[in-house]
């Protein structure tokens, strides 16, 4: 489910106070130390900044207002509270962004290969 999805799933429930009493569990801080090394990373740091963020939160709505919320918002985000575990990952459209991309700098890769070895070929 999209972080989005999730937010107005739980947003003014019970659910809303587990997830942001999961955050700041103790578990959860020791990954948050993992997230601030990772927030420093390229494409990827915006996400970990957003996610140690959001335990600062009150709420869900005062984090939506955050200027943290339309870095997650799109990401897959499951919970599952009983075996206090966290998943985040990309959704559908950004995996077939991904794959795209890589699809290209595949085949930059091997047109740079080829043309080394006739190039080398041809002396």
């Amino acid at each position: 489910m999209k972080f989005s999805q999730l937010c107005d799933t739980v947003e003014n429930t019970e659910q809303e106070q587990q997830l942001l009493q999961f955050l700041k569990q103790d578990d959860m801080q020791e990954a948050e130390k993992v997230f601030a090394k990772m927030a420093r990373a390229p494409f990827m740091g915006k996400l970990f900044a957003s996610l140690i963020a959001l335990s600062d939160y009150e709420s869900i709505a005062a984090y939506r207002q955050s200027e943290y919320y339309d870095n997650i918002k799109d990401w897959d985000f499951k919970i599952d509270f009983d075996k206090k575990s966290l998943y985040i990952g990309p959704n559908d459209e950004q995996k077939k962004t991904a794959l795209k991309a890589l699809a290209v700098i595949g085949i930059v890769i091997t047109l740079i290969v080829l043309f080394r070895k006739l190039r080398r070929l041809g002396k």
